[in-house]
């Protein structure tokens, strides 16, 4: 993917960055790091759904079958 498509800071925001102080500078790193964190733990916490959401889904597929074999088994 890297390779199709470099990072790379567009014009405006290396002005930006260049125009700013140090004290600025720090500021804008630590909430863009802050902001980073949050991305990550929401992965964290939707891959550990997935997982669920997969258990959940399995515990279903069980159910269902069970009916399923019951439904038969009175229709018979």
């Amino acid at each position: 993917f890297l390779e199709k498509h470099p990072p790379m800071v567009a014009d405006v925001e290396r002005s930006i960055v260049l125009d700013m102080g140090p004290a600025s500078r720090q500021d804008q790193l630590v909430q863009d790091t802050a902001a980073v964190m949050r991305l990550l733990e929401t992965a964290l916490v939707l891959n550990n759904e997935k997982g669920s959401s997969t258990r959940e889904l399995e515990k279903l597929k069980v159910r269902n079958e069970k009916l399923e074999a019951e439904v038969l088994k009175l229709e018979g």
